[in-house]
């Protein structure tokens, strides 16, 4: 700490913001690096039993942020030195560390942080959460193909309510129906009493795959707007909602048609794909109201027309 010039970045598990509070030579380096103009960003799992000192902490520290289930000891990288350490006990000196200052380490170290710290969430937020009973809100985005997957399967099995899905085309359909575990997981979903409505385009040529869903009790529109999304939409239970940019829909495979995915149980995010399905989920039922009218006056006029003969 008595090396630090510019900057301090440190990141430590849940045990680690006693450390800092309870013994002094700690508390008084921060304080010091401070003195001297420098900045400290620091990083930690916030919870409610170490609520007390994160909150002592985000005093003496410039940037305070936290991230899910952090662990590992701690890391701390100046511009000049690199040190860790796996043991931490709470309100305990540290008696093992790992220390280096070659530039390389140094620089690798500060590239490992960066990116955890890049996925952490402001202290205040974290803090606010656990004292008023909040809800966590996040919007991940997923770039692995496999991830994507993985997500779409997980949030089929969770939902005990309702959901809702919209292919933007045919063949993204068929895609996720090469993995039978998506029919079977629709089917499940089903008999569990959960309410499943599905919007696929309605130029494409999947009616066995339709009719097989609808003896599953599954509701499923036909819908020519669907197309224009150019996003598999994914809502479960008013809860969360996983949105696929389908890159490539003439594809032959799920990997390939796809492109980068958003994740989320943000209540603004999922309202407005719920919106935008329930808007598409209107029209195609007035259509298909509107198309049952004529093909009943069609058949009255075509019988008109016999009897007249």
């Amino acid at each position: 700490m008595k090396n630090v010039t510019n900057r301090m970045d440190i990141s430590f598990d849940h045990r680690a913001p006693s450390i800092v509070i309870e013994l002094e030579a700690y508390k008084n380096g921060y304080t010091d690096i401070r003195r001297r103009g420098a900045k400290i960003r620091s990083l930690t799992e916030i919870t409610k039993d170490n609520l007390r000192y994160c909150k002592e902490l985000m005093k003496i520290v410039d940037e305070f942020r936290h991230l899910d289930g952090l662990k590992g000891g701690g890391i701390a990288v100046s511009e000049s030195e690199y040190m860790a350490t796996t043991i931490l006990q709470e309100a305990q000196p540290l008696t093992q560390v790992i220390y280096s200052n070659v530039k390389e380490i140094v620089e690798q170290q500060q590239y490992f942080f960066d990116i955890i710290w890049s996925k952490a969430i402001p202290a205040k937020k974290r803090i606010r959460e656990i004292e008023e009973g909040l809800k966590r809100e996040f919007i991940d985005t997923i770039q692995d193909p496999t991830e994507i997957g993985k997500v779409f399967f997980q949030m089929l099995k969770s939902a005990t309510e309702e959901i809702l899905i919209l292919f933007s085309t045919g063949n993204a359909f068929r895609q996720h129906q090469e993995y039978s575990e998506m029919l079977q997981l629709l089917k499940e979903a089903s008999k569990r009493s959960v309410q499943v409505r599905i919007l696929v385009d309605s130029d494409d040529p999947i009616d066995k795959m339709v009719r097989n869903l609808k003896e599953e009790q599954i509701s499923i529109q036909h819908s020519s707007n669907s197309r224009q999304t150019k996003i598999t939409i994914l809502v479960v239970d008013k809860s969360f909602s996983l949105a696929i940019e389908m890159k490539d829909s003439s594809a032959k495979t799920f990997d390939e048609a796809i492109g980068l995915a958003t994740h989320s149980n943000s209540e603004s995010t999922v309202s407005s794909y719920i919106s935008i399905f329930e808007t598409l989920w209107i029209q195609s039922e007035l259509y298909e109201k509107q198309e049952e009218k004529r093909g009943k006056k069609l058949s009255n006029q075509s019988l008109h027309d016999d009897r007249i003969n």
